[in-house]
């Protein structure tokens, strides 16, 4: 040490002195900015919690009244060319299940309670009907990956949205149309259809949120007036059936 010090100058000393001070300095900076940045973190990720929204539906059941109409394969909301070709083998004469008034102006009738119990506002809200199960009379048929990728079962068919597409806290939306595995019962042959909801939407940072909910759609083609009954269930997490492309 006395060696060292006898070998440094003053100036050295001096220079040594700096050195070590700008080292402990630029330390207190990135101990500063470092903090600063954890902090904005947590103010960005309260903001983001603060304006996240949560949508399902109400559970219950809803009549909604229906008609018949020969619509051949246009289906409400799809483009008619892409509704055309996907859907060729369908006879241009057979009649489609309607909302009733649907087509009349002025008068849509809605369904369903679409809820937004978060704290933010919901945007670009898409509905997704998933079929699972489907009765055809009194005989029950399981639908596996390969049967939903058939054009009326698909998701493409089968998304809409929502009736208003942004849905502010504590406020809802619903629904005007059936889905397509039901406008295009031809045959009136459905009874029973059950699956899974894919609720769809956005918040105002433009992150993605899904809800699944589980639905019950019942069929009364033969009553005067016809209708159907639509139930809205229980809530229900990711399943290994999720990974599956075609079931969305």
């Amino acid at each position: 040490m006395n060696i060292l010090s006898q070998n440094l100058t003053i100036t050295e000393w001096e220079a040594l002195a700096q050195i070590a001070v700008a080292i402990i300095t630029l330390a207190g900076v990135i101990s500063s900015l470092w903090l600063s940045v954890k902090a904005l973190r947590e103010v960005q990720t309260d903001r983001r919690l603060r304006q996240r929204p949560y949508l399902a539906f109400e559970p219950g059941g809803h009549r909604v009244p229906i008609e018949f109409v020969k619509a051949g394969k246009l289906i409400p909301g799809v483009n008619p060319e892409y509704a055309k070709a996907v859907l060729s083998n369908f006879p241009e004469g057979g009649e489609s299940v309607r909302i009733l008034d649907f087509i009349a102006k002025g008068k849509v009738t809605l369904y369903g309670e679409l809820q937004n119990y978060g704290s933010g506002p919901a945007l670009s809200v898409y509905i997704t009907w998933i079929p699972e199960t489907i009765w055809i009379g009194e005989e029950k048929f399981i639908l596996d990956g390969k049967k939903r990728s058939e054009p009326i079962y698909s998701a493409d068919l089968n998304q809409m949205p929502a009736v208003p597409t942004h849905i502010s806290p504590g406020k809802e939306a619903r629904l005007s149309r059936i889905p397509t595995f039901i406008d295009k019962d031809y045959e009136k042959k459905i009874s029973i259809v059950e699956g899974l909801l894919v609720i769809e939407y956005e918040d105002v940072f433009s992150d993605k949120f899904i809800t699944r909910q589980k639905f019950r759609m019942s069929t009364y083609y033969s009553d005067n007036p016809p209708s159907i009954i639509v139930t809205f269930g229980d809530l229900v997490t990711k399943r290994k059936e999720d990974n599956d492309a075609t079931y969305y």
